[in-house]
């Protein structure tokens, strides 16, 4: 019988991370210390092409006379500035939340081979082993390639997709549009997707659990498996097993691993619209040559936080 994914509720997710907030709130000041840091390097990052734009206008106007070297060194110098600093922030963030997942994630298994000394006989006898051990070292690390990845990604692409909007509008409104025009295509899609792709993560874990619970057992009672002529029977429910594993992981590795491509091929919309429209709107004198080449940086900017997120 095919296997029936389920899809965590809201609640159920708000209800996971009050438990995960409550149980690191020792390290909270520093999770949130790490998040500002990540996201001012997002916002760093995103002044950039402002000041690349500026290099690309003095080089312009050197097109009928010199030009102006100093200048530039200035404008590059900024630029080392606001790169460097955008680099320090994201490498501190990293190395804070690095160190906070890992000491939680050993404190968390230290916490769970201290529970299971204490919890009754009978939870063993309704819990297999393999389960169990499966919490301890799949869902554990799960967990902490969660927060260490993608909550500090999520917050420096929240904070870099609503910067590159405000500096988009700010340079040009007519070339923002056409952009968030293209972009709200691709946030359809990617919210699609998710739509369909949480169901199979929660499935992909659960089955892992089954699976490694069911090889422990039979390992186990290897002997006895073949004493009572078992031995197919093993084999055929191993085969169901192994297949809900397999069909849960491809159905979310496939639908997850769609995002990135997508949105690259939304991001060279955006390239292409941007080009376009901007090279008719710099034909009849309403912006620079300038303004493209920062809407440009400013496309891959804004497309990529999207695929994060």
């Amino acid at each position: 019988m095919p296997r029936r994914f389920e899809r965590a509720t809201s609640g159920e997710i708000r209800s996971a991370l009050g438990k995960v907030t409550a149980y690191m709130r020792k390290y909270l000041p520093v999770v949130l210390f790490a998040l500002v840091l990540a996201a001012l390097g997002a916002v760093l990052t995103i002044i950039g092409p402002d000041q690349i734009g500026k290099i690309t206008e003095i080089m312009s106007a050197g097109l009928v006379g010199p030009i102006d070297m100093n200048a530039i060194g200035e404008v590059g110098l900024r630029l080392l500035c606001i790169y460097g600093f955008s680099a320090l922030f994201t490498f501190l963030e990293h190395f804070m939340m690095a160190t906070v997942t890992l000491r939680t994630s050993k404190q968390l298994r230290g916490d769970l081979s201290a529970k299971i000394n204490r919890v009754p006989q009978k939870y063993f006898n309704q819990h297999t082993q393999g389960d169990l051990l499966s919490r301890i070292t799949n869902d554990v690390s799960t967990l902490q390639q969660g927060l260490s990845n993608s909550l500090p990604n999520m917050i420096g692409a929240i904070a870099q997709f609503v910067g590159c909007l405000f500096m988009m509008f700010h340079t040009q409104w007519r070339l923002a549009l056409c952009v968030i025009g293209i972009t709200l295509i691709g946030m359809f899609l990617v919210m699609l997707i998710m739509s369909h792709s949480q169901k199979f993560f929660i499935a992909r874990q659960k089955s892992l659990g089954e699976l490694n619970g069911y090889v422990e057992e039979m390992y186990a009672g290897h002997e006895v498996v073949r004493c009572s002529r078992a031995t197919e029977g093993v084999k055929s429910h191993f085969a169901h097993l192994n297949q809900q594993v397999y069909d849960a992981n491809w159905h979310s590795q496939f639908l997850s691993g769609m995002m990135q491509p997508m949105m690259n091929v939304i991001g060279n919309l955006g390239y292409v619209t941007v080009c376009v429209v901007g090279a008719s709107l710099a034909l009849n004198g309403i912006i620079e040559f300038w303004v493209i080449v920062s809407f440009i940086l400013y496309v891959r900017l804004f497309t990529s936080p999207l695929t994060q997120i």
